[in-house]
């Protein structure tokens, strides 16, 4: 069962809106090469450094920034498997990345939580992660679980 939309677009009921066109969608990409080619991201690990200094990413170690040419980012795109499965533990829930589908999930990594009996921002704990998923689970909109 494919229940993730296309990247891109909104879908309702067999209805879709094209949000980009395939020159804006271009643009975003080359625009995404000149940010990582550039700018490079902030990478906290220095193991995960350590890889992509070997694998031809240009790293500095005061910033922990690596920079990807352009290559190497067209590369492991041409090199990225065009289908990934989440197996679900019911194949009923089960998620298939490919081509253009996108899905969707709760959270992200690191995030915070309000609490929801003092009303203030906090680090998440052991029993929001709990919570969170219990009310991730009664939701079909999401189709991966991210822990809090």
């Amino acid at each position: 069962m494919l229940r993730n939309l296309f990247a891109g677009k909104l879908q309702s009921g067999g209805l879709s809106v094209n949000i980009f066109t395939d020159d804006e969608l271009e643009q975003i990409h080359f625009a995404t090469i000149e940010v990582l080619k550039k700018t490079g991201l902030f990478i906290g690990s220095k193991e995960a450094r350590e890889v992509l200094d070997g694998g031809g990413a240009i790293v500095d170690e005061k910033t922990k920034t690596v920079k990807f040419p352009p290559y190497l980012v067209e590369d492991a795109i041409r090199s990225a498997p065009s289908k990934v499965l989440l197996a679900g533990r019911d194949p009923k829930h089960d998620i298939v990345l490919e081509s253009n589908r996108v899905g969707f999930t709760n959270f992200g990594e690191g995030v915070f939580v309000i609490d929801p009996y003092t009303g203030e921002r906090r680090e998440t704990t052991k029993q929001d992660v709990a919570d969170s998923a219990r009310i991730v689970d009664y939701l079909d909109q999401i189709d991966v679980y991210e822990r809090a």
